[in-house]
C-alpha cells in the first residue's frame, strides 16, 4: 500500500472523526479506509485510534503520528508548489 495515500486517509479519519466520513470524502469504500488504517497501525507498530461504536479518539501514539503525517503531507505540497513555481525547471 502507498504510504502517502495511507497518510492522507489517516488524516482524513482524524479530521472527520469517522471512517465512514473519511471514505465518503476520499471517494473510497469504508473497507479500503479500514485497510489503510490497519496498515498504518502495522507500520507504526502501535494502535493509533481508540475505537468505540460512537466515536474515535487518538491514542498518544496517534497524536504523534498525526503530527508527523501532517508534516509529511505539508512538505510534499510545498515541494510540488516550489517545483511548479519554477515551471518544472531544475532549481
Amino acid at each position: 500500500m502507498d504510504r502517502l495515500i495511507a497518510a492522507e486517509v489517516f488524516i482524513s479519519i482524524v479530521e472527520r472523526g469517522s471512517m465512514i466520513a473519511a471514505a465518503q470524502a476520499l471517494g473510497m469504500s469504508r473497507a479500503m479506509v479500514t485497510r489503510y488504517l490497519a496498515q498504518m497501525e502495522d507500520w507504526a507498530g502501535a494502535c493509533l485510534l481508540h475505537r468505540t461504536t460512537r466515536r474515535l479518539s487518538l491514542t498518544e501514539e496517534g497524536e504523534v503520528f498525526t503530527q508527523r503525517c501532517r508534516e509529511l503531507l505539508a512538505g510534499l505540497e510545498a515541494a510540488e508548489t516550489e517545483v511548479s513555481a519554477h515551471g518544472g525547471e531544475a532549481i
